[in-house]
């Protein structure tokens, strides 16, 4: 690969998951619940670990996904409410991109993960991202309203993705989510690493 292009990949890597303000609060015309589901989606950071995770759910046994489908959901709704009793870690961020780095290492592997490992990976994502999302939320919103949105918008991206590998029948659909997860990780070491 010549320098050029390893430059451009690297910016392009340290654009899309550089971190950017967050606006979780009342955004004008958006209902609060609304707010919940918009704000996980619209920051690479938070919806690129969950895009990772819900094809990974895609290429594993029908039970572990699941009980994914279960945790992640209610994970999601215990980071959110932990966001306020106390403040976020400054760590959030760094579990974000080693839980992404992992779960696009094993997208790129196409390997069973045990479903308690599965699980319980999930369950961190949800809880760091649960909390990192709605620690931003400040004013009158409601928070009851958002953690809503944020969990529905966690269940619908990993049915969607855990659906949309499962239908994938030709071989080269698979090989290409599995190249996706490759690139997943890698775009994650590569910010991870200049952090």
């Amino acid at each position: 690969m010549s320098t050029l292009k390893k430059r451009i990949v690297a910016a392009v890597g340290i654009a899309t998951l550089s971190p950017l303000p967050a606006f979780a609060h009342p955004m004008r015309g958006v209902g609060d619940f609304y707010a919940g589901m918009l704000h996980p989606v619209v920051t690479m950071e938070t919806v690129l670990p969950m895009v990772a995770l819900s094809l990974l759910a895609g290429q594993q046994r029908r039970k572990t996904a699941i009980h994914l489908l279960a945790a992640f959901p209610a994970a999601l709704i215990v980071g959110a409410l932990l966001a306020s009793l106390r403040d976020a870690p400054s760590s959030l961020g760094v579990v974000q991109l080693i839980l992404t780095a992992g779960f696009g290492i094993l997208v790129a592997f196409a390997r069973r993960v045990p479903s308690w490992l599965l699980v319980a990976l999930g369950a961190v994502l949800g809880i760091s991202a649960g909390w990192a999302n709605a620690a931003e939320l400040v004013g009158q919103a409601s928070r009851f309203r958002f953690i809503a949105g944020l969990a529905v918008v966690g269940l619908l991206l990993l049915v969607y993705g855990n659906g949309l590998v499962r239908n994938l029948k030709w071989e080269w659909t698979q090989i290409a989510v599995r190249v996706v997860g490759s690139w997943i990780a890698a775009v994650s070491i590569l910010v991870l690493g200049l952090r």
